[in-house]
């Protein structure tokens, strides 16, 4: 039984047979209006903006922040520069490195550009340890997976291979060129995509119907709704929703497949109807009447599922999903209007009629659907186990983030990393980055060590090499950072203070010889001044007979005063300066004790085992000091004060003499004898006080020498002191513990570039880097990143900054982000697909059972073929499928599955309203061949993605195509007629039976 379509489809059908013409002109005026009135859609979607990965991600604000706190804030996307050379750079190749960094700050879209030129330091830092590459960052303001980056990277790229050194490779690398590259390829691959489904289709189209005008004709719609759905998409693409790479592929593929099972239902239908000797006019009119119900149903599913993803935020479903939606209503508008149009003005000049039908295909689908319905329980098994079959290696799917893979390795983003890897360690620039960032000043001795400890727990990390930060800016902490190292360093000074001290006894003993001497000569002095003064006596008792003597004697006696004021002059100024040292040793011997009493009290010191030993040294150099030296210095000050006195005394005496001895007048004899004598002993007496200067010179020396290694000493031990004190501080900080960084040493030249690498401008933020043992694009790469995050908070913990926020970005992290949200909106998408299909499917067959059975079986239909996917892809070629063909292929599989199984119930309701198996099989064997072809042809569409260079395109297409054949082949095939006879009039539940 074949019911009649309702009136509205019975009045739009009448419409278009009275208005073929005019309905032929408008679409073609709307076609020729939208491509050439309006820009192409590859146009519009080099204009677009929208990013691979939301820009609220975490990993996306945490680039954003570093790019801020670390470069100029203005950078959404971030590029590398290789430079490479078989043999070392040459200068050449260096001059030109520095010039690309003025020609790249002058192009309007690059952002930031590292200073390679202008920092020497930094260029060293960036060039590999064989010296044969150097690399370098540039900011550009596209964000990564945006077609608006394409332009910006072609401009860099421009810029950085003109004029390049003979023999220098250059290329431009990193994620976002990588994106790039690989949308540069799909774009390349659209046009074969096209050719491939074209020619594909006409040859499906020219193997069912035999016939050149129907594929012409069909061919000829089906471009036609092409080019309306480019140009009507571009043009929503300017005012409603975004737009990339990859909507030109979906969308030739949807709506050349879609478009083409749409002109197939109505020629098959049209034919069919012919068959039955309907004539043609009325043949069209009831064959778009219809199939018009189907085919809205088929274009609804496939329209609400696609506009499911406009809530989502990943680059790839908003920009596919949409577009593919309205280039669906699009299709069916034309589906409805044009190809009725198109199909009467054919069919008037006979130009589709009917081949006669094959016997053997005329006998196929009737032995089908009678062995269906006869043995629908073995059927429904038959259908059931391949389906479970490769359902079963779907849990196996491990998703791959890996967009190098799917690109052809010539691409220069492929190459650039070639370059880096031969020169460089592993994910030298794909690292992790982890900010931490808090709202006081990082540059003190308590969050740097906090730092340290979280670099030391992502270090320890399972996959994680080595972590860069500025506790360790080479991937290892700053050995002098230590207590230890410190602690060993005072000692070390402290035991060259007293090999210095040890060196300087010689001038201790040098002190104690002239203090020897001193003593010596003063008592030989004494002798002298004895023994002048018996000669004088005995010059005063024979002055009476010799006066003839008295000049000379007179003479003799004004030298010797002469002299004896000279010893006094001499031993006074001694005794002065002997007062002088011994107050400056008394300073010195003073500022060691207090040294001493610092070291005694101080807890650290005590419980060093090396400050304790220094320290029982200077209490042993101090008590010597203290108890010798201070009171030596003392007693031979005392001995130079009674020198001065008694030459004092001497000078007197002489005086007298000499006033006696020119009172005298006689004993010239006595007087040239006591002369003689007198001469004598005073030779005895200068050379006494010769000894005497001597000595007081080497005591003056030794002390002066003393006094300075004293000195020498304090200070060291002063300094000394402080360090202990602020690493013992230190130590006994738990925020600290064993690593103490003074803030002073970040002005250190040696770590400047350290600094500005890891410690943003303003303190508030540090930056850590850390490097994995496994590609960064790679799956564990991904989970490693989380593992990250939970060590940085465990490291910080018990921290003064226990409560910093942590951001980490990097490309690990943001395949995480990207996987976490693509699950959590795969989930929200398929749920609104499957709800929305459901609701279709329930108006349109008025029925409850029946819709959740469909639903059920596009389900299955989309396991089995993920699972394909996987056994093929993943585990036979080992090239796992990229992150969005679950997505993209459920979406597809879903709505498309949904649309064969509607037209083969919808025919069973009309064949067998009251569910008796005889028109349950009418049903499959009037549907199966036009509904075979459909399934081909679309599956044939999707097919021709694998033409392209981009495996994702391939492993999309694939999937797509093999879940429309298990779909045409064993869902609509064997299991839903078989269900459909199991279930009976069940199946229409709670709609009423209808006797047919």
């Amino acid at each position: 039984m074949d019911h009649a379509p309702g009136r509205v489809l019975t009045a739009l059908s009448g419409f278009t047979a009275r208005r073929a013409g005019a309905i032929i002109g408008f679409w073609l005026v709307v076609a020729a209006a939208l491509n050439i009135g309006l820009p192409q859609l590859n146009a519009v979607v080099a204009q677009d903006s929208t990013p691979i990965l939301p820009a609220d991600s975490a990993s996306s604000q945490a680039l954003h922040k570093m790019d801020v706190e670390f470069g100029n804030g203005r950078s959404t996307s971030f590029l590398f520069v290789v430079l490479e050379r078989d043999s070392r750079l040459t200068p050449a190749d260096t001059s030109y490195a520095a010039g690309l960094v003025k020609r790249l700050r002058a192009e309007p879209d690059v952002t930031f550009v590292q200073d390679i030129a202008a920092r020497a330091d930094l260029r060293r830092s960036l060039t590999s340890k064989d010296g044969q590459a150097l690399y370098f960052q540039v900011g550009i303001h596209g964000a990564t997976g945006a077609p608006t980056a394409i332009k910006e990277i072609e401009a860099v790229r421009a810029i950085v291979k003109g004029a390049a050194p003979a023999g220098l490779d250059v290329a431009v690398t990193g994620p976002a060129a990588t994106i790039a590259d690989m949308e540069t390829a799909v774009d390349h691959s659209i046009l074969f995509i096209t050719i491939a489904t074209v020619g594909i289709i006409a040859l499906l189209l020219m193997l069912i119907y035999r016939s050149i005008a129907v594929t012409a004709l069909i061919l000829s719609m089906i471009g036609l709704a092409l080019a309306v759905a480019r140009g009507t998409t571009a043009w929503m693409g300017l005012h409603a929703f975004a737009v990339s790479t990859f909507t030109g592929s979906f969308l030739t593929a949807v709506v050349l497949g879609a478009s083409t099972d749409y002109a197939v239902f109505l020629v098959s239908r049209y034919q069919e109807l012919r068959r039955d000797g309907m004539e043609p006019d009325e043949a069209v009119r009831q064959a778009s009447g219809r199939v018009a119900g189907v085919i809205i149903g088929s274009a609804l599913t496939v329209v609400v599922a696609n506009a499911a993803m406009l809530l989502a935020s990943v680059g790839i479903y908003k920009t596919t999903g949409p577009a593919i939606a309205v280039s669906i209503v699009t299709t069916l508008l034309m589906s409805l209007t044009l190809a009725p149009a198109v199909l009467l003005v054919a069919a008037r000049r006979g130009l589709i009629e009917p081949r006669a039908v094959n016997p053997r295909s005329a006998r196929w689908w009737p032995m089908v659907a009678n062995a269906v319905v006869r043995r629908p329980a073995r059927i429904l098994v038959a259908g059931l186990v391949p389906l479970l079959a490769l359902a079963a290696f779907y849990p196996l799917l491990q998703l791959s983030f890996d967009e190098r893979g799917t690109q052809p390795d010539s691409t220069d983003s492929n190459l650039g990393y070639r370059l880096i890897a031969g020169h460089y360690p592993l994910n030298e620039v794909l690292p992790d980055y982890i900010l931490i960032s808090s709202d006081h000043d990082l540059r003190n001795a308590a969050d740097l060590a906090a730092i340290e400890y979280a670099s030391r727990a992502v270090a320890q990390t399972p996959g994680v090499v080595s972590v860069r930060a500025i506790t360790r800016p080479l991937g290892t902490p700053i050995p002098q950072a230590s207590v230890g190292y410190q602690a060993g360093k005072v000692g070390e000074k402290l035991g060259g203070a007293a090999h210095q001290l040890a060196t300087k006894s010689s001038s201790s003993q040098q002190l104690a010889s002239g203090s020897a001497q001193l003593s010596d000569g003063a008592g030989r002095v004494a002798g002298g001044a004895h023994r002048a003064v018996d000669g004088t006596g005995r010059l005063l008792r024979g002055s009476q007979r010799l006066l003839d003597g008295l000049t000379h004697l007179t003479t003799g006696s004004g030298t010797a005063k002469a002299g004896s004021i000279q010893l006094r002059d001499g031993a006074a100024e001694l005794a002065q300066r002997l007062d002088a040292g011994h107050t400056r040793a008394t300073y010195a011997v003073n500022g060691l004790g207090q040294a001493l009493q610092a070291l005694t009290s101080s807890l650290g010191c005590s419980l060093d085992p090396i400050c304790a030993r220094a320290r029982t040294g200077v209490q042993q150099v101090y008590t010597g000091e203290k108890d010798e030296l201070l009171p030596g210095l003392a007693q031979a000050a005392t001995a130079a004060h009674r020198i001065a006195s008694g030459s004092g005394r001497l000078a007197t005496g002489l005086t007298q003499i000499q006033s006696g001895l020119t009172r005298a007048q006689t004993g010239a004899a006595t007087i040239t004898a006591g002369q003689s004598t007198l001469h004598d002993r005073l030779g005895d007496l200068a050379h006494g006080a010769d000894r005497l200067a001597a000595g007081s010179t080497q005591v003056a020396d030794g002390t002066a020498e003393m006094n300075t290694s004293v000195q020498q000493l304090q200070h060291g031990l002063g300094t000394a002191a402080k360090v202990l004190q602020r690493a013992g501080s230190a130590s006994n900080d738990p925020a600290i513990g064993g690593f103490y960084l003074p803030p002073s040493s970040l002005s250190d030249p040696r770590l400047a570039t350290a600094t500005s690498l890891f410690l943003s401008k303003d303190g508030h933020t540090a930056r850590l880097v850390a490097f994995g043992d496994s590609d960064a694009f790679q799956r564990a790469a991904s989970e490693r990143s989380q593992e990250i995050t939970r060590a940085i908070h465990q490291g910080l913990a018990g921290t003064g900054l226990a409560d910093a926020d942590v951001a980490i970005s990097g490309v690990p992290t943001i395949d995480a982000d990207l996987g976490s949200i693509s699950d959590r909106e795969f989930a929200m998408i398929a749920a609104m697909a499957l709800v929305a299909v459901l609701l279709i499917l329930i108006a349109l067959l008025r029925s409850l059972v029946a819709p959740l059975f469909l639903i059920a079986a596009v389900c299955l239909s989309y396991a089995a073929a993920m699972g394909l996917g996987v056994l093929v892809w993943q585990l036979i070629l080992d090239r796992p499928l990229d992150w969005s063909v679950p997505v993209i292929a459920f979406i597809l599989l879903v709505a498309v599955g949904a649309d064969y199984n509607l037209l083969v119930m919808k025919r069973m309701l009309d064949e067998s309203p009251d569910g008796n198996r005889q028109g349950i099989a009418t049903a499959v064997s009037a549907t199966g061949r036009v509904i075979t072809a459909a399934g081909l042809i679309f599956a044939a569409s999707v097919f021709a993605m694998m033409t392209g260079t981009v495996t994702t395109l391939a492993q999309i297409g694939f999937t797509i195509g093999m879940g429309l054949l298990l779909d045409t082949f064993v869902v609509r095939t064997l299991l839903v007629p078989s269900v459909a006879a199991l279930l009976g009039p069940r199946m229409w539940w709670p709609r009423q039976p209808v006797k047919p």
